[in-house]
């Protein structure tokens, strides 16, 4: 029996998505398309009852999520540092390489391989990722009301932290997800707090007229 529904969310586009820059934790600002990502992310859930609000405490995520404290001004927020984007170390505030060359085999297998090197070796570990995103979810999970929670963070933090969820259906499982810009991952958690991936990386609301209400 579900008790209640966290709702996962990236942030919205930002002005550096649409240069091909990456930030890691660095931060821009969102951009006109990522805050009206933001809005209609906030109507989906409009009827959620959410109580709690979680976030990373960089700035596009705190923008994204201020759409939704609109929407629910009685809920508590929350930030956690343990939510933040990956450190991509010397990669941050340069141009995302592993996008531009991907469709191109040859330049792929000699940039690619470059390129995360660098990340690992100058960048935060993904032990240490998995590690801080496990511990915001123990703490999100620990939390005792009677709505739902909306969680607010980034695309690579999201990835490591719904690799440690089990998910209802395994063939929605990948590797890597890839988190679209204020896609919405449902899960839902039982009354032993036992929780469950049942919808990810979801866009219907930026696609059409939808919402996630009850």
């Amino acid at each position: 029996m579900t008790t209640h529904t966290i709702f996962l969310i990236r942030h919205g586009t930002t002005e550096w998505i649409e240069q091909g820059i990456m930030h890691g934790s660095l931060d821009s600002p969102l951009s006109e398309h990522g805050k009206w990502e933001a809005q209609q992310t906030a109507l989906a859930l409009a009827g959620c009852n959410i109580t709690h609000i979680y976030c990373s405490p960089q700035g596009r995520a705190m923008e994204t999520a201020n759409f939704l404290a609109q929407k629910f001004p009685d809920a508590t927020f929350t930030q956690l540092n343990g939510l933040k984007e990956m450190d991509l170390g010397k990669m941050e505030g340069k141009r995302d390489l592993s996008k531009k060359y991907k469709k191109y085999l040859f330049l792929s297998l000699i940039v690619l391989p470059i390129w995360f090197v660098t990340r690992g070796v100058s960048g935060e570990k993904q032990a240490h990722l998995k590690e801080r995103t496990a511990e915001a979810w123990t703490k999100i999970l620990a939390e005792k009301n009677e709505g739902n929670i909306a969680v607010v963070s980034h695309g690579i933090a999201l990835n490591a932290l719904t690799s440690q969820i089990p998910f209802r259906d395994p063939s929605m499982r990948k590797k890597r997800q890839r988190f679209h810009t204020c896609s919405i991952t449902q899960v839902e958690v039982d009354e032993t707090q036992q929780a469950m991936v049942t919808d990810i990386n979801n866009t219907t609301h930026l696609e059409k007229a939808s919402t996630y209400a009850n």
